[in-house]
């Protein structure tokens, strides 16, 4: 059984079968968290159904655990998680089964808890993570921003790589935070060829002058940094679009100028491209208005995304880097959803 040395209990520490976090106890048949026994649960009983945008192997651990829900309900019945125990609400969510042998999370109580000189006494390395969540709040409205602008990037990609970043170039981005009138709403029209080449190049553009703002993919290689540039080339894109589109529906997505697609098909595009403009509808327009996911968890998921140590051609040095940066956004998100959403529902998404 897994286990971790706690030095306050007489015993081992059982460690959740899901997700490797410390478990609570036994829910549905095996040692779970909180967290894991709330998603299986509401899996269940709202009959939900998820999708796996890659190959349905995504890693599921406590750092990343939220990433993909097909492949974590998927480990969740792996480990041995029983259905029919919901069903007979054998375990209720709230109740566990066994006696903790470590201190419950504190609840805040009230809104005075969550203010800065509430948080003096806060672990410094949490209080670090929190920070840079909020850091990338910020620089997600500075990407909006150089993104409708009109300025026109110039230099090469080995180039913009090592550059400094414009997004934090106080004196550039004054100059360049107006929205350009091309890059503005004027009326709705189907897109063309030229506007998903367009935007395509514009969010790849402004998603190298973002991961620059990410200070362990500033200490990579060169190397390493094309390698999560190229990794991130289509979902990027995908992302940005789907987020910032106005709201015309589940099955419309619109970008800044106007232009816009929906599940028409459209057999002159290249082969793939429907299969392609129909998962970033159901996979990702729908899950984000449903959830009606923040500013900040927004750009905490594409950080997330985007600090994959297990992309394609990033060096076997860069891996624990890489993990340890995205299991702080993760922290930090998490800590965030738990006092914007609640517990229970911080677990499930």
């Amino acid at each position: 059984m897994s286990a971790v040395a706690n030095p306050n209990a007489s015993q081992p520490e059982e460690l959740c079968l899901v997700c490797q976090d410390i478990s609570t106890g036994y829910h549905y048949g095996v040692p779970s968290c909180n967290g894991c026994k709330t998603f299986f649960r509401r899996t269940i009983m709202k009959g939900q159904t998820f999708v796996c945008q890659f190959d349905g192997k995504c890693p599921v651990d406590k750092s990343i655990r939220c990433a993909c829900r097909h492949c974590r309900f998927e480990k969740c019945l792996q480990v041995g998680m029983d259905r029919n125990a919901i069903q007979q609400n054998r375990d209720p969510i709230g109740y566990t089964k066994r006696t903790r042998r470590y201190p419950p999370i504190k609840r805040v109580e009230s809104s005075d808890e969550c203010s800065p000189q509430a948080g003096a006494a806060q672990n410094p390395a949490e209080a670090a993570e929190d920070a840079f969540l909020l850091y990338l709040a910020k620089i997600e409205q500075s990407c909006n921003k150089l993104r409708l602008s009109a300025y026109q990037p110039t230099k090469n990609l080995i180039d913009a790589v090592c550059a400094p970043s414009l997004l934090t170039d106080e004196k550039f981005m004054a100059a360049n935070s107006e929205p350009s009138p091309k890059n503005t709403i004027r009326e709705l029209r189907y897109a063309t060829q030229d506007d998903y080449h367009h935007w395509h190049e514009r969010d790849w553009f402004v998603m190298i002058e973002w991961a620059k703002t990410i200070p362990v993919y500033e200490r990579l290689s060169i190397s390493d940094k094309l390698a999560l540039l190229r990794h991130s080339a289509i979902t990027y894109p995908s992302l940005v679009h789907t987020y910032t589109s106005p709201d015309h529906g589940l099955d419309t997505i619109v970008l800044p100028d106007g232009a816009f697609f929906d599940r028409t098909p459209e057999p002159t595009r290249p082969l793939g491209f429907n299969k392609k403009k129909y998962q970033m509808l159901d996979q990702l327009l729908k899950p984000i208005r449903s959830m009606e996911i923040d500013l900040t968890e927004f750009a905490a998921f594409k950080a997330i995304f985007f600090l994959n140590p297990d992309a394609d051609d990033v060096d076997t040095s860069s891996k624990q880097a890489l993990s340890e940066g995205r299991s702080g956004i993760t922290n930090a998100l998490y800590r965030y959803m738990v006092k914007t959403k609640g517990a229970d529902e911080a677990g499930d998404r």
